[in-house]
């Protein structure tokens, strides 16, 4: 199978308590099959943090066309706001420059959502 080279770009919502320290995984769904869960280390201090934009460079296989994407958070991180606000989630295909915008608009929190995880589809 061959490989595809994606950008990733995670929004974090504007809200004061919207940032996370968890982990923080991603799924992706493809007209040709899915990626496994795929964690997503912090880079630094900043990451998933309020407003924030983090970006990533995935090497996965190539699932076609993507249709799904889906984020969770382990709420390794205590507190009384654990939660995290995703605002949407970017995908551009490098080699091939599709792009594809999952809105998510939504808290993957126990506390705030009751799950800490979510899916958007397009």
């Amino acid at each position: 199978m061959s490989q595809n080279t994606y950008t990733i770009y995670i929004r974090t919502g504007d809200d004061s308590l919207a940032g996370t320290d968890s982990n923080v995984f991603m799924q992706l769904f493809g007209t040709e099959g899915q990626t496994d869960e795929i964690h997503l280390p912090a880079r630094d201090l900043f990451s998933f943090e309020t407003g924030g934009t983090d970006k990533y460079i995935l090497e996965v296989p190539d699932i076609g066309d993507l249709t799904r994407c889906c984020l969770r958070q382990d709420a390794s991180e205590t507190g009384p706001s654990s939660g995290w606000q995703v605002k949407d989630v970017r995908i551009e295909d490098d080699e091939t420059d599709r792009t594809w915008t999952f809105t998510f608009n939504c808290w993957l929190g126990l506390e705030e959502a009751g799950t800490l995880s979510a899916c958007a589809e397009l």
